[in-house]
C-alpha cells in the first residue's frame, strides 16, 4: 500500500475517516469556552429575546441581518436555558457543512463523500465554534452565487443584498457582483418561474424583518452606528496591506515573482506537486506556532495567480476568491482562511488520489492544534478539564475547572449584586446571567460607541473589573475607556479571586 492507497482499501479508509470526523465536529462543540467572542453574537440574541431592539436600546456597529438569523435559529430557545451555547454550536456546525456543500457545487460537477467532510473541517480550520458575522456573510455569499450558477438572477440579487447585511466588509462583494448580475438580466428575455419564487419570498421575509426588528423605526441610530466614520479603519489597511510585507522592497519582489510565475510556461504538475508539499505545512505549522497560521495571505494570492492561469475560464473560482478577500475586510483577523483551503484543494482536483492523506492530515492537526491552543483558554494538556452541568448556557461544556470557578464566582456576585456589570467584556457572562444592564456586552471603544451615555446612567451599580483581562483592554485599539473611567471615578468595595469591585 502505498499513500494514495489502494482501490479496495480506499472506501473503509473513507468511511474511518467520515465516522471519525463527525466524533470530531461533535467534540470542538463540547470543548473549551472562552470569555471573549464566545458570547458575543449570542448575548445580542438574549437582549433581542427580552424585548430590546438593536441599535435603540443596545450598541451594535454591523448590519442587522447577523442577529436576525440568529434569532430566528434561537427562537424558541431562551438564551440562559442550560444548553444554550451548545446549541449555537451545533448550529454553526450545521451552517459551516452546508456552506461547505455549496462550494462543492460550485467548483466541482458532483458532491463527494470525501471532499464534503474535507471542505467543512477545512473551512472551520481552527477558528472558535461560535456563531459569528463574517461566517454569515460567507454563508449567504456562496448561496447567492449558487443562485447566479443556477441563473436565478433575481434570488441571486437577494442573497447578495443579506450578504451585505451581515458585514460591511461585504459591500464590495455585493456591488461587484450585483454588476454581473444587472447585466445578465439586461441580456436575458426571460425568467426562471421558480427564481422569481424564491425571490419573491425571500425578499418578503427580508422586508418583514425589517419592520419586525424595528429597522426603520430606528433606522437614524442604524445609521450612525452602522456608518460610524470615528471607528472605521481604513480601506488600504484592512484590506490590502494585509497582503503586503512592511518592507515597500519585499512587496515589490513578491509582486515580481507573482508576474513571472504567471508568464513563465510552466506545466500545472508541477506546481500541484509543491502545493501538496505546501499545504500540508501551513496546516501542521500552527502547532509549533502558539495555534497561529503563517503564509495564509500569500498563499491566498499565489492561489489568485494560478487560477488566472490555469483556470482562467472558470468564473465562480474568481467570484469565490473576491468572497474571501471581501471576508477579510477587518480590524481584526485579515486572513482568508476560511477559503484558502477550500480553493487549494479545487487548485488540486487532478490530484484527488491524495485526498484521504489530506482528509487525514487536516483532521489531526486541526484537532492537536485546538487541544494544545484553545482559543482564549488553557490547553487539556496542562490543566483539569471538567463537564458543566445545571448552569445556565454553558451546560453540557467540557471546559478547564479555573474557568468554571470563574463562572461560578461571577454567578455568586451576581446573586449579591443584582445590578452588576462585568468589565472589560464579558458577553458569556450576560448569557448566563440573563442580565444585560449596559448597551454593550463587548465595553471595548470600537463596539461601544455610546459609553458614554452609559457611564452617568449606571452610576449607582456595581462594577466588576477582572483586571487581569483589563490589560488587554488597557490602551490600543480595544481600549476600554468606560472601564479606565470606572477604575477612576469609583472606590474598591471588594476584592475576589477573579474580580475587583468597584462602587460608590
Amino acid at each position: 500500500m502505498n499513500i494514495t492507497f489502494k482501490e479496495n482499501l480506499r472506501k473503509p479508509f473513507q468511511y474511518v475517516l467520515g465516522i471519525l470526523s463527525v466524533i470530531y465536529l461533535f467534540f470542538i462543540c463540547i470543548y473549551s469556552i472562552d470569555q471573549f467572542d464566545l458570547g458575543f453574537i449570542p448575548s445580542m440574541v438574549g437582549r433581542l429575546q427580552q424585548g430590546q431592539e438593536m441599535y435603540k436600546d443596545f450598541d451594535y456597529i454591523r448590519p442587522f441581518f447577523t442577529l436576525i438569523f440568529w434569532d430566528f435559529l434561537l427562537k424558541w430557545i431562551p438564551a440562559t436555558s442550560p444548553y444554550f451555547i451548545l446549541t449555537c454550536r451545533f448550529l454553526f456546525i450545521t451552517q459551516c457543512f452546508i456552506t461547505g456543500l455549496i462550494f462543492q457545487k460550485l467548483l466541482f460537477d458532483k458532491i463527494r463523500y470525501e471532499i464534503s467532510f474535507l471542505y467543512v473541517i477545512c473551512f472551520v480550520n481552527v477558528f472558535p465554534i461560535m456563531p459569528w458575522h463574517t461566517v454569515d456573510g460567507l454563508f449567504f455569499g456562496a448561496l447567492s452565487l449558487y443562485f447566479y450558477k443556477k441563473k436565478w438572477l433575481l434570488s441571486t440579487l437577494v442573497f447578495l443584498a443579506i450578504t451585505a447585511l451581515t458585514k460591511q466588509s461585504f459591500f464590495v462583494f455585493t456591488g461587484i457582483m450585483s454588476l454581473f448580475v444587472l447585466k445578465d438580466i439586461l441580456k436575458k428575455n426571460s425568467l426562471v418561474r421558480n427564481d422569481i419564487i424564491v425571490s419573491c419570498v425571500s425578499f418578503l421575509v427580508l422586508i418583514f424583518a425589517v419592520f419586525q426588528y424595528h429597522i426603520i423605526e430606528n433606522f437614524t441610530s442604524f445609521w450612525n452606528l452602522v456608518f460610524n466614520p470615528s471607528i472605521a479603519s481604513s480601506f488600504y489597511d484592512s484590506s490590502i496591506a494585509p497582503y503586503l510585507f512592511k518592507s515597500k522592497w519585499h512587496s515589490a519582489l513578491f509582486i515580481g515573482c507573482l508576474v513571472t510565475i504567471y508568464l513563465i510556461k510552466i506545466k500545472k504538475e508541477i506546481i500541484e506537486n509543491i502545493l501538496l508539499i505546501i499545504f500540508p505545512a501551513i496546516i501542521i505549522y500552527p502547532l509549533f506556532n502558539n495555534g497561529v497560521f503563517i503564509g495564509i495571505n500569500t498563499l491566498f494570492l499565489l492561489l489568485m495567480v494560478l487560477f488566472f492561469k490555469y483556470n482562467s475560464s472558470e468564473k465562480n473560482i474568481f467570484f469565490l476568491l473576491l468572497l474571501g478577500w471581501a471576508s477579510t475586510i477587518s480590524w481584526g483577523a485579515n486572513n482568508p482562511t476560511f477559503l484558502v483551503f477550500i480553493l487549494l484543494i479545487k487548485f488540486l482536483e487532478d490530484k484527488t488520489r491524495f485526498f484521504g492523506v489530506l482528509w487525514m492530515l487536516s483532521l489531526s492537526s486541526f484537532l492537536l492544534t485546538r487541544l494544545k491552543f484553545p482559543y482564549f483558554s488553557e490547553s487539556i494538556f496542562s490543566t483539569h478539564y471538567v463537564f458543566t452541568k445545571n448552569i445556565p448556557a454553558v451546560s453540557g461544556l467540557l471546559i478547564p475547572e479555573k474557568e468554571y470557578e470563574y463562572i461560578m464566582e461571577a454567578k455568586n456576585l451576581s446573586l449579591q449584586y443584582p445590578d452588576i456589570v462585568f468589565l472589560p467584556g464579558s458577553p458569556l457572562l450576560d448569557v448566563i446571567h440573563g442580565k444585560y444592564p449596559d448597551r454593550a456586552s463587548w465595553e471595548m471603544d470600537v463596539e461601544y460607541p455610546q459609553w458614554k451615555t452609559d457611564l452617568s446612567k449606571l452610576n449607582t451599580n456595581v462594577f466588576a473589573v477582572d483586571e487581569e483581562k483589563f490589560t488587554l483592554f488597557k490602551d490600543g485599539f480595544y481600549k476600554s475607556t468606560f472601564t479606565v473611567e470606572v477604575m477612576k471615578k469609583k472606590k474598591i468595595v471588594k476584592k475576589t479571586e477573579h474580580f475587583t469591585m468597584y462602587g460608590d
